[in-house]
């Protein structure tokens, strides 16, 4: 087990003025302040006006304090800068939580598609929602290893139609009363960047589509008004305080989902920071387009734009130079996925970006999906701009060193280890691919500021077992993939927090424990610095606060007589 001793406490540091009845004076814990390359604590924080106004000695913090100064005893328990999602999808993650839960073990416990299919007979519909729609199955995980087909889905029922979608986001199942409903027949040719799988006579859709071919389907699936979209947004938006993020992220906002976004931020409803990317591929009215990289308005920014440039690595659809070990259903020998959208439409939004000076954020999984964003951030004029690479789980060493130099900066799925580990070495890249996915110690190494994400809802928000795989690489099986890319706690704790404040440009407010930034604060039941690494995930967050304020848990605050 590695342990972190107290160097020394931190001088104190003060950054206020006027005086507050709100000082508010914190100790009884380890504060792990995340400013610097090496661990650092403080015996107390006085929070004013929802900032850090001091940090250092309790006595020398009691000093500075304005008026009866109300105080929190952490009784023991760690508190951090609050975690930032460097990746996710907020919205969706809590329009998941109102569909038939259809994940595998350890999220949930549909294990072969008999059970699947029983979830979805056991699902109660929204009121008013004409359809079935189910949440992350996975063919990796289920007993069949196979995607559940139109057969499968129409032994539930054949008249309603009943749409699941796969753990990844990046395809779908129908039954036929659904491809009926989308439009999706013999002859719907498979779009740009999408496939639609077909049965044996090599025409009629079998209900699993990839990829592009989701888009139309998930136009269907916005909720029929604003008012009915905002509720999974502020469920999403509590869900990700209870794990301890003060801000997160909806990483991929589509013209359909913006107005209930927008709405819900102006109504004072987001208890947490919220970084929208609007998908790029789509056309957006001035009026977004022109909120893009400013500041907040009611905890809610247009961080930049997204783009797509490939497809799941446990799905097969990530774009890679070699083939797949083990070819997907209707592939030949020597498949290696596909490019998600066209390169030429690709290059001409990175121009886009580029001239209007706006950060890009892209989705990269395989290693030509990489090389196809070297190469479009240096033809287009994005270099030292400090684009966001997304997931990266097969980018190559050679490919890390040109990041560096063009300064793109990776963010990792590292959960991937975890979750779909065993997958990978075995069916979906290789041993040799495997052992270097998400190759977090070489981007450190290689000078790079990394961060680590869940992609929720991909898998839950849960940012430390986030952390505790960033260290331990630990698959299902208790393989270790890859135990020369694994990082140190502190690492792992940076790349969650001040890394992800830097990757967004908001490194000056957030991402550490000093004076003058957002009081965004995590407590937790123990110190991640000092349990042994292999528990990490049993860790619990005990409260979120942020601005100074508990938007979970609770804290106990004692005011003087």
């Amino acid at each position: 087990m590695r342990s972190y001793r107290l160097l020394a406490l931190a001088p104190l540091l003060l950054v206020t003025t006027a005086a507050s009845a709100n000082d508010l004076i914190i100790s009884g814990g380890p504060i792990i302040t995340m400013a610097g390359d090496e661990p650092s604590q403080v015996e107390s924080v006085l929070i004013r006006d929802g900032r850090i106004a001091a940090t250092g000695l309790l006595a020398d913090v009691k000093k500075v304090a304005k008026g009866k100064a109300q105080s929190v005893d952490l009784n023991g328990r760690t508190m951090l800068p609050g975690f930032i999602d460097a990746h996710g999808h907020m919205t969706y993650v809590g329009q998941n939580a109102a569909m038939a839960q259809l994940q595998p073990p350890p999220v949930g416990g549909v294990t072969n598609i008999a059970e699947l299919q029983t979830a979805l007979r056991n699902y109660k519909r929204p009121e008013g929602v004409p359809l079935i729609i189910g949440n992350g199955y996975d063919d990796s995980q289920l007993a069949e290893r196979r995607h559940p087909t139109r057969a499968d889905l129409d032994a539930v029922s054949a008249t309603m139609p009943i749409l699941i979608i796969h753990v990844s986001g990046h395809f779908a199942s129908m039954n036929s009363a659904m491809l009926k409903l989308v439009g999706y027949g013999p002859d719907t040719p498979d779009p740009q960047g999408g496939v639609i799988r077909r049965e044996a006579d090599g025409k009629t859709p079998n209900g699993v589509i990839e990829e592009a071919a989701l888009y139309p389907v998930l136009k269907l699936l916005t909720p029929p008004s604003v008012e009915a979209s905002i509720a999974p947004i502020v469920a999403g938006a509590k869900i990700y305080a209870a794990n301890g993020i003060t801000t997160g992220q909806d990483g991929r906002v589509m013209p359909e989902g913006w107005g209930a976004l927008d709405e819900a931020a102006k109504r004072g409803l987001l208890p947490i920071d919220v970084v929208a990317l609007v998908s790029f591929e789509r056309n957006w009215p001035d009026d977004v387009r022109s909120r893009i990289g400013q500041g907040y308005a009611g905890h809610l920014r247009v961080g930049g734009i997204k783009l797509t440039l490939d497809g799941s690595p446990q799905g097969r659809t990530a774009w890679l130079k070699d083939p797949v070990p083990i070819p997907p259903h209707g592939q030949k020998e020597g498949y290696a996925g596909y490019p998600a959208i066209d390169l030429k439409l690709f290059n001409e939004k990175l121009s886009d970006a580029a001239k209007n000076s706006w950060q890009v954020f892209v989705h990269v999984n395989g290693d030509a999906a990489a090389q196809a964003l070297i190469d479009g951030v240096r033809m287009n004029g994005l270099s030292g701009k400090r684009t966001i690479a997304i997931h990266n789980q097969v980018v190559q060493l050679d490919q890390l060193a040109e990041m560096k130099q063009l300064d793109i900066q990776p963010s990792f799925f590292a959960n991937h280890t975890f979750y779909w580990g065993d997958w990978h070495r075995d069916v979906a890249l290789g041993p040799k691919r495997a052992d270097f996915i998400s190759p977090q110690a070489s981007a450190w190494a290689m000078g790079l500021r990394p961060t680590a994400h869940n992609d929720s809802p991909v898998v839950p928000p849960d940012m430390l077992r986030l952390v505790w795989s960033s260290v331990n690489r630990r698959s299902q099986s208790g393989d270790i993939l890859g135990p020369l890319e694994r990082i140190p706690v502190y690492r792992a704790l940076q790349q969650v927090t001040i890394n992800a404040a830097w990757q967004i440009g908001e490194d000056k407010e957030k991402g550490s424990i000093e004076p003058g930034k957002r009081a965004d604060l995590v407590l937790l039941d123990g110190n991640p610095l000092n349990v042994d690494p292999a528990d990490l995930h049993k860790l619990r967050v005990v409260a979120t606060i942020k601005d100074g304020k508990a938007v979970f848990g609770s804290l106990t605050i004692s005011t003087p007589n």
